[in-house]
């Protein structure tokens, strides 16, 4: 019985490779026949190799860009997006129906949102969560060797073979692969890639750039509740009256699913963890401490929802994402400023006879916290995200100078902002504008790039690169030897940033 059943699984392996090498031989008869039809419009003339028909200057532009000129100009030429996933489909296409078939969970378009299960249910059920894990992702792609964290693009860009190289030694282009033209002379990025890249220009949707998982989710969830933990502690050793509900606005939000997903992640949370009431602090005086906190306890209105922060998805529709006509999944129409507009920290009015040392801490009524996922290409929307909110001047030094400086206490509207996407030298905001890189400052600053201090630092901000969390990410442009999307966080400091005046 032993032997049978050795001999069964090694023919089970056997078929499997040989299925496997059959659909690799098919996706190379697909490139082949890609190749024919695009090929005259890439290269009309064999000597055409270098004729700059498509460029990508994204980098070069945000060099050159002022804080108050960037725009979204098409950084990434239409045309070269669509090669790109042509290509990707038809060299991995059958691959990716092959692992969707096997995993159905990883079934998704834009009609459907079929992983998840959004059909109308009776009041007050749960909606099913439905989403793939790490493990699954990585099986079904074949990606056990895949790199799971962000290596520099110099570090592996060089991706030719001797022959390759040998085939563009010349002017003749007639033998120079088409994966070649893609990748080195159009800039879209096929070196390394896979099934999991073709996967996501079968979603045919503008904004899928991250598949969500399960191990991620619920990753960033135990993280926010973690957080917002930590600044209620924060907030029990300062005079603050009144306990403070956090609102995490997700904006850019697409089709709002990571707002959902989020939701119903920490209500899972939460449940199980029994927390099913809220504490409130008020203050009360006595003789031997006049500044002692007692606790009180509210009933939950609804199970657990009152220990959870109020999360909200907003996004302006200029990406098209699909719109669910279903209760629980809800977008809100507004563009990123209008959201900050909208759902920015609330204070309370600063009663007769009240001390003001502290009205901001013992007055704020709401505190923010953002999500941006993926945000559009050379645009910066980190700047709003930490406007001055609140201003506290007092005198600096003695004597009766008139000229004396004052300090300037300031606090920004988002209490922290977490970034998702390509971070550093990506496409995903400005990289220097947002993430702080030196290397992609605008020509203005004449100065050394190590004497250079990132907007974020100048406002008083504090970037946490959240690695444990980028591990679990599967992005459009990740490949073998990189993950490209990463998750980063930007704290608020205590103080804010001191200006002198």
């Amino acid at each position: 019985r032993r032997r049978k059943g050795k001999i069964h699984s090694d023919n089970v392996a056997e078929e499997e490779e040989d299925q496997k090498d059959e659909l690799i031989q098919l996706g190379e008869l697909r490139v082949q026949l890609l190749e024919k039809y695009v090929r005259p419009a890439l290269l009309p003339t064999a000597s055409s190799i270098d004729r700059h028909l498509f460029t990508h200057h994204h980098h070069q532009e945000q060099r050159t860009q002022s804080s108050n000129s960037i725009s979204n100009n098409s950084y990434y030429d239409n045309f070269i997006k669509w090669i790109r996933g042509e290509y990707l489909i038809a060299k991995y296409g059958l691959m990716v129906q092959k692992a969707v078939k096997q995993h159905p969970e990883l079934r998704d378009d834009a009609a459907g949102l079929s992983t998840v299960e959004v059909a109308e249910v009776d009041e007050g059920a749960e909606v099913p969560l439905i989403l793939t894990s790490v493990d699954t992702i990585q099986t079904a792609f074949g990606m056990g060797g895949w790199s799971r964290n962000k290596v520099p693009y110099s570090s592996w860009a060089d991706s030719l073979t001797n022959d390759d190289k040998s085939n563009n030694a010349g002017d003749d282009a007639s033998s120079t692969p088409i994966d070649h033209i893609i990748h080195h002379h159009l800039k879209g990025q096929i070196a390394h890639s896979g099934p999991l890249n073709a996967y996501f220009e079968m979603r045919r949707r503008e904004d899928s750039y991250e598949l969500w998982t399960r191990d991620y989710i619920f990753g960033l969830a135990r993280y926010l509740l973690d957080r917002i933990a930590v600044m209620d502690q924060q907030q029990q050793s300062s005079t603050t009256t009144t306990l403070i509900e956090t609102i995490i606005l997700d904006v850019g939000a697409g089709d709002g699913r990571l707002a959902f997903f989020l939701r119903r992640a920490m209500k899972e949370m939460v449940s199980k963890s029994g927390l099913q009431k809220r504490t409130t602090l008020t203050k009360k005086r006595t003789p031997s401490s006049p500044d002692t906190f007692s606790a009180t306890t509210e009933a939950s209105s609804s199970s657990s929802s009152s220990s959870l922060p109020t999360i909200i998805a907003t996004d302006d529709g200029s990406w098209r994402a699909p719109i669910y006509n279903n209760r629980h999944i809800q977008v809100e129409q507004l563009s990123a400023l209008e959201s900050l507009d909208k759902y920015g920290p609330e204070t309370l009015p600063i009663m007769e006879g009240e001390h003001k040392e502290n009205d901001n801490a013992a007055k704020k009524k709401t505190r923010l916290i953002v999500l941006c996922s993926w945000m559009p290409p050379g645009q910066d929307w980190t700047i709003d995200f930490r406007r001055p909110l609140n201003y506290t001047t007092s005198p600096i030094g003695k004597g009766d100078d008139d000229d004396a400086t004052s300090s300037e206490t300031v606090e920004g509207l988002a209490e922290e902002y977490i970034l998702i996407g390509e971070a550093d030298d990506g496409t995903c905001g400005h990289n220097w504008y947002t993430w702080g890189n030196a290397h992609f400052a605008p020509l203005e600053h004449d100065m050394d790039e190590e004497a250079m201090v990132a907007p974020h630092v100048v406002d008083g901000y504090e970037r946490v690169d959240l690695e444990e969390l980028s591990m679990l990410q599967f992005s459009r442009f990740d490949c073998e030897r990189s993950s490209e999307s990463k998750t980063v966080s930007f704290r608020r400091g205590v103080r804010g940033y001191c200006n002198k005046s």
